[in-house]
């Protein structure tokens, strides 16, 4: 799920581009769209590094098209509160960005995202013979759930956060020669680590439910892959939960949880609180987003390493990677439709790409984007895999996250459920949300 999102609080400032036309000449028919202003609302907040990387793409997309930019920096809640209130009024974005997983039940569910077709048929500005399908790998748009029902794709992402085990290849540098591949091998390296004492094998923020459930998501996906998360999830009775691989996973949460392997204090402590025990190698591995490294780079222990190792196989064939994908998407109220395209299309470049993520230290969907050192590792992740998905394979059932798994599963995490309460608790919980929702 999209960690961003969960985060900070929504804030907002407008910025008025004006930039005089310049550079390349827009395409034909694209007169009426230039001599209008573009309006776009971001998720990100002024002085972020990806706010300050999209502001240089700004700029650059204004000189060389002479589409003026009404660029708002609305924070984390632009698709969730103040698009919903907008779309009631005249005064609708052109272009919105976000994560997958929040313009999927917050603009697809109601109907209320166009569908960007055109823009993957688009060239990319300054790459010749390159068009925008050509760039983003159809790992990144090919599951059903970044589709509308026509099968247009509804978001084009300019940055893609994987998952890893996060460690200190300085502090650990055997699981940097060889990273344990299985989950035999992995369990038996937290043994050594907690019998050794000088870091605690895991830590966690115990009340970032969203973060702690990468465990049980891998583990699942690991077994009974997404989709079948996904059909466990959509179980309208909450039986679903207790398949064996479920209640195996959540086993081994709670050994985790209560025979001590996560550092001492994670289940009362605050975020960032163990993130920073993490950098200051107060604990070996942090299960996280590929957004770690940069948020700890300001207090990690000098010579720390940030790197990571991909979830270990379980013992079942289904395996993939989850992937949170961050971009534009465009409301069906739409005014400037074709400027819209061509904005996003615009940033798509290898130029946007590069500056990003050296900038906030992300990857992006473009496999000849630069690599931040820190993410290599999850770059080769994805690099492996022939697709990925979102959480959950995509459910997008508003609430459902929240309501029945984040908060249930917080409690088998910090140690108040045993695996079998958890099943229990869980499978009743989703009854009910489900009886609710009325079909």
């Amino acid at each position: 799920m999209s960690p961003i999102s969960s985060r900070l609080a929504a804030g907002a400032l407008v910025l008025g581009l004006v930039t005089a036309c310049g550079g390349d000449p827009a395409p034909q028919g694209a007169a009426q769209a230039a001599s209008k202003e573009l309006v776009y609302w971001s998720m990100w907040k002024q002085g972020e590094p990806q706010q300050v990387a999209l502001q240089a793409a700004i700029e650059r997309f204004t000189k060389d098209t002479g589409i003026k930019v009404s660029v708002e920096w609305a924070g984390r809640d632009v698709v969730k509160q103040k698009l919903p209130a907008a779309l009631t009024t005249s005064k609708v974005p052109d272009v919105v960005d976000q994560s997958d997983d929040t313009i999927r039940p917050f603009m697809v569910t109601p109907g209320v995202a166009r569908g960007l077709g055109k823009v993957y048929e688009a060239d990319v500005p300054g790459e010749p013979g390159k068009k925008v399908k050509d760039v983003i790998p159809a790992k990144y748009t090919q599951s059903p759930a970044l589709k509308l029902a026509s099968g247009e794709p509804y978001m084009v992402p300019y940055s893609v956060a994987g998952i890893g085990l996060f460690y200190d290849a300085a502090a650990l540098p055997e699981v940097a020669a060889a990273p344990p591949k299985d989950w035999a091998s992995f369990t038996a390296l937290l043994d050594r680590l907690k019998a050794g004492g000088a870091m605690a094998p895991i830590t966690a923020d115990g009340e970032q439910y969203w973060s702690d459930s990468y465990w049980m998501n891998y583990y699942l996906y690991r077994t009974i892959g997404a989709d079948g998360l996904k059909a466990v999830a959509e179980d309208r009775t909450g039986e679903a939960w207790r398949k064996p691989e479920v209640l195996a996973a959540a086993q081994q949460i709670e050994k985790f949880a209560r025979q001590g392997y996560l550092l001492k204090g994670y289940d009362a402590s605050k975020y960032p609180e163990q993130q920073k025990n993490w950098a200051q190698n107060k604990a070996a591995f942090m299960i996280m987003g590929s957004w770690l490294p940069g948020e700890v780079g300001t207090y990690a222990k000098p010579g720390f390493k940030p790197a990571s190792m991909p979830f270990p196989k379980v013992g079942g064939p289904a395996q993939g990677e989850e992937v949170v994908q961050f971009g534009f998407a465009m409301p069906t109220k739409a005014k400037n439709v074709e400027a819209g395209e061509r904005f996003i299309a615009h940033l798509t470049s290898k130029t946007f790409a590069d500056d990003l993520a050296r900038t906030a230290s992300v990857l992006s969907p473009r496999e000849d984007a630069v690599v931040p050192e820190a993410l290599a590792g999850l770059k080769k992740q994805l690099d492996g895999v022939a697709a990925t998905y979102p959480f959950a394979a995509g459910l997008s059932v508003p609430g459902w996250a929240d309501k029945v798994y984040y908060s249930t599963l917080g409690e088998l995490f910090n140690g108040k459920l045993s695996a079998q309460e958890f099943v229990d608790k869980i499978a009743g919980v989703q009854a009910e949300f489900w009886k609710n929702q009325g079909n």
